[in-house]
């Protein structure tokens, strides 16, 4: 099974368009995550605090990204390690015992989820994070990616890390993976997406057979389709452009219809 190139181009284009007509009512707009949207037929039995990482053509993490990375005690010896490998793209590192103090309170723990854009852990201490971190980091799909620190191969960890995006397995039908960013070009995007997806299946409990529907949406956006495991799988899957709120107002009871068709 596989994705058609042309289905996903087309999506990509209609998402980055209507996106850019948003920001002309709305100029503080911020720049937005494009999200694969995954339904599964059947859903998992079960959560995993670990995501899985998933390689990108393009990063969608750069030189302007807050990092966060959770250590084992004490943290001054790892502030030590990354500043001997000369390894600058980590904005701050925080011990468990530092985390467990100054980040009890729940605004605390809020703040701090808030103020990075990706966390790193030490992959030991990965499962005693739940507890220490609270709901807000799960919910915002924040949940600390492991890596192993080890001398000899940080600097590849981290690299790695970054070059990727990860699959956040929930017990629920339904998962949303970063897999591009709004300023990327609509190529980019859909590369992304056409490089991905077979590591992201193969994580998929019965893999294509178990995939119900794939479609991609910002933050603000609907979802354009660009897989349905319909009786027809070779049926192209049509699809209106998105329309903003202007021409929804102006269509009314129309693209109520439209909606619910998407639905």
């Amino acid at each position: 099974m596989e994705l058609n190139e042309a289905q996903v181009n087309k999506a990509t284009s209609a998402l980055l368009k209507y996106f850019e007509s948003t920001k002309k009512n709305d100029l503080l707009a911020d720049e937005s995550p494009v999200w694969l949207v995954l339904v599964t037929k059947i859903p998992p039995e079960n959560s995993k605090v670990k995501p899985i990482r998933i390689p990108l053509k393009y990063p969608i993490y750069d030189k302007d990204t807050e990092v966060c990375l959770i250590t084992k005690d004490p943290q001054s010896e790892y502030k030590e390690m990354l500043k001997e490998q000369g390894i600058t793209s980590i904005n701050k590192v925080i011990g468990v015992t530092k985390l467990k103090k100054k980040y009890k309170p729940y605004e605390a723990k809020r703040q701090l989820c808030n103020s990075y854009d990706i966390f790193l852990s030490d992959d030991r201490v990965i499962p005693i994070l739940p507890k220490l971190i609270g709901k807000s980091f799960y919910e915002k799909k924040k949940n600390p990616v492991p890596i192993k620190m080890k001398k000899g191969s940080l600097l590849k960890e981290i690299t790695n890390a970054l070059n990727s995006t990860y699959y956040f397995v929930n017990s629920g039908g339904c998962s949303s993976i970063k897999i591009g960013l709004t300023n990327q070009t609509p190529e980019e995007i859909a590369e992304n997406i056409m490089y991905s997806i077979n590591y992201i299946v193969e994580k998929v409990p019965g893999k294509w057979k178990n995939i119900q529907r794939l479609s991609i949406k910002t933050n603000k956006s609907v979802a354009l389709p660009i897989y349905s495991s319909l009786p027809d799988e070779a049926k192209k899957i049509e699809f209106e452009p998105i329309k903003n709120e202007e021409e929804e107002e102006e269509n009314g009871e129309e693209n109520e219809e439209e909606e619910e068709e998407e639905e």
